[in-house]
């Protein structure tokens, strides 16, 4: 069969919710088939034995013209083994032109997969995509530790790329006709290497900052003697998330899903409050969709000023008491009122 069409995972949340970076990369894939005519766009659903109404009309909302189900309910949990094997079948049976993949954790570990075993290139992490010569996707990614952008141009087929969350806007149409698929898949036939054994949740509370409205983080100049303290602090007053630089997560005073750039967590903010961080490329591009941008540093020349909409220069350790100082006085008047 002829390669044809953008072939999607459509990731599902906890509460089998369509994750919206699935929404975002459905609104992509409606620009990018403008661009090459007769091409359908398929998702690929794999879950438990469920109602899969919500989630057909919410896949048609942004775009899908086809979408294939697969339900077992030894697939109610995520597991590497047979979703990844599974969405290769899928793409064996539809053959696709593009594979997009949303590179959350389970995104990535399905897509290296599906491109050994389809034995394609994957270009990983992008920030954009587009349609290049001979109809071919051409996929944007930061190179160089984000110094740099490389235009890949990919020529085996099907083209992979995986897309992290907020670098597309999700937009709703309302007119969608979809077509739904239910195939049956023989999970005994696919060797199962992982056995849950338990689960537990971590203890820390921290909010999902790739959803959070306002953000609250910290970079190297903040990697001191109670510097994360104040961020909290301020965060706490404007009920906003904490993330940081990588150098912050390295340091260890925030974990990995608090951390923001290309090699963590692209955020969209309305508001993104940065302390202590110069601005390396790779973290700006972390950043970019962020509403507005507030930079305090004690260097005039950090590169976060050339971004910021509001620049302070000074000493955070001086700057922040002031800051939540001023929370704290504008609270004691409204009680006064």
């Amino acid at each position: 069969m002829e390669p044809n069409g953008i072939l999607i995972f459509a990731q599902l949340d906890e509460k089998y919710n369509v994750t919206s970076v699935t929404e975002e990369l459905l609104s992509k894939a409606r620009k990018l088939k403008e661009k090459i005519w007769n091409q359908r766009i398929m998702t690929c659903v794999i879950g438990p034995r469920m109602n899969y109404e919500e989630i057909i009309n919410n896949l048609s909302l942004y775009g899908c013209d086809e979408v294939v189900i697969v339900n077992d309910d030894r697939l109610k949990e995520y597991n590497k083994t047979y979703y990844s094997e599974i969405f290769v079948r899928i793409a064996k049976k539809y053959p696709p032109r593009i594979i997009l993949i949303g590179a959350t954790k389970e995104g990535k570990e399905i897509a290296a997969y599906t491109s050994t075993k389809l034995e394609t290139g994957l270009t990983a992490d992008c920030t954009d995509l587009d349609i290049g010569e001979n109809n071919l996707l051409l996929s944007t990614r930061p190179t160089f530790g984000g110094k740099l952008t490389a235009n890949i141009l990919c020529k085996t087929f099907p083209q992979m790329a995986t897309v992290q969350q907020n670098v597309f806007k999700a937009e709703k149409i309302y007119d969608g006709n979809i077509n739904v698929i239910f195939e049956w898949e023989n999970l005994d036939t696919i060797e199962n290497k992982i056995e849950i054994i338990n689960k537990s949740k971590n203890n820390f509370s921290f909010n999902d900052i790739t959803k959070s409205e306002i953000i609250v983080a910290g970079g190297n100049g903040a990697c001191k003697e109670n510097g994360f303290a104040l961020i909290y602090e301020l965060a706490q007053k404007l009920n906003a998330s904490i993330a940081g630089s990588r150098i912050a997560f390295e340091k260890g005073y925030i974990t990995k899903s608090q951390q923001v750039g290309q090699t963590g967590k692209i955020v969209a903010p309305k508001v993104y409050i940065a302390i202590g961080i110069s601005g390396a490329d790779q973290h700006l591009t972390g950043i970019k969709n962020s509403g507005k941008i507030i930079a305090v540093n004690k260097d005039k020349n950090a590169p976060i000023f050339k971004y910021a909409d509001v620049g302070i220069v000074g000493d955070l350790f001086t700057i922040l008491p002031e800051l939540i100082n001023r929370f704290n006085i504008d609270k004691e008047e409204q009680n006064e009122q």
